[in-house]
């Protein structure tokens, strides 16, 4: 059964539930104050303009699709108990205060996020060890990746294209690690367990204005006791000064106000380790092609490569080792013989039965 509901707004007072494989389409606001609880079939937000979810209770969904130009303004919280389908648009929450937001519940998973859909405010996700938050702000998708070393735990995040140094402070102590703290944007991370962030810079993050080496850049988060700026560290750093990205040490989140990037005083050098990886496709034998050894303890898997803008370039069934920074066979490309552009990708594989998720960045060098 399909139900298209096309009235200026609809309001829920009982009990709604979609079943088995039914789908509900949404062209206008949602206002629930009743129960709405499915454990099966699809919500669908469509439409041209942009519509609320609002209400006195949050309804949760089974699977849930967007596909509307001006999105989807979540002024109380949602929860999604399977798939999120990202396809135009985004679900937008206010960035002051973390009270409403979208909740991905244990089993969810999502797909499909880009620069033109994806979740421009809050994210919440529970009971992960690692998780790529598809976030961003109007333009851009801006993920964070945190990784616990194992540890399940919940946490929520959003992304701001402001002056960090505005909100919180620009003062650094002579004595600190730091010399400089980026103006243009911020994360914001809550959690009560120790992870390890992944962040992303692009040439709208700006960072050739405020460093003049790949090896002085860091994370920092500000201090909430301490109410100053302080180094995060950098276990990981690829890229250059353009484009890039660089990974923390490990740090509770719920101890820093924002997270964005520092640059230090001095030249550190940064260890290669976890799920992120460098490909430099130059035929010297060493990264010439993706490998990821976690793979060899699967007998199945399915791996696709995104560009920055969630444009997929690659995609492979039962992977080993076949991406050298060409697009896949099975994907439109102008250029196939030359090849990727420099850069940072995401890439996502699945694996064994259970479709178990691994997912993180990878570098493309020339």
């Amino acid at each position: 059964m399909a139900e298209s509901i096309s009235a200026q707004t609809m309001r829920n007072f009982g009990d709604l539930e979609i079943h088995t494989d039914a789908k509900m389409g949404f062209y206008s606001s949602l206002e629930n104050d009743g129960f709405f609880n499915s454990s099966s079939g699809l919500a669908g937000f469509y439409g041209r303009y942009q519509n609320t979810i609002s209400g006195s209770v949050s309804p949760l969904f089974h699977d849930i699709e967007i596909n509307n130009d001006q999105g989807i303004v979540l002024q109380i919280p949602i929860a999604i108990g399977n798939n999120t389908n990202f396809v135009f648009g985004d679900f937008i929450t206010t960035k002051y205060l973390d009270t409403n937001y979208v909740e991905l519940l244990t089993t969810s998973f999502y797909n499909g996020e880009s620069n033109f859909s994806k979740v421009n405010g809050f994210l919440s996700v529970s009971d992960v060890q690692k998780f790529l938050f598809p976030i961003g702000d109007e333009t851009y998708i801006r993920p964070l990746l945190i990784d616990t070393e194992g540890v399940t735990a919940s946490f929520k995040s959003t992304y701001l294209f402001e002056d960090g140094t505005v909100t919180y402070s620009n003062f650094l102590n002579t004595n600190s690690e730091l010399t400089a703290i980026s103006n243009e944007e911020y994360w914001v991370l809550e959690g009560d367990t120790s992870t390890i962030v992944t962040i992303d810079w692009n040439e709208r993050s700006a960072l050739k204005a405020i460093a003049k080496d790949l090896n002085t850049i860091t994370v920092a988060g500000f201090d909430k006791e301490a109410m100053k700026w302080t180094n995060l560290g950098a276990t990981d750093r690829t890229g250059n000064l353009g484009e890039g990205f660089i990974s923390s040490r490990k740090f509770i989140p719920n101890q820093y106000s924002a997270i964005t990037f520092g640059i230090l005083k001095a030249k550190t050098g940064a260890l290669h380790q976890g799920y992120h990886y460098l490909v430099t496709p130059n035929g010297d034998g060493i990264n010439d092609f993706l490998y990821i050894p976690e793979l060899e303890d699967y007998e199945s898997n399915h791996l696709f490569i995104f560009a920055r803008n969630g444009l997929k370039v690659f995609e492979q069934e039962n992977y080993l080792n076949q991406f050298n920074g060409k697009t896949g066979t099975g994907i439109s490309a102008i250029q196939r013989d030359k090849g990727l552009p420099e850069g940072v990708y995401f890439y996502l594989v699945t694996v064994g039965e259970n479709k178990l998720p691994i997912q993180g960045f990878l570098y493309l060098e020339r």
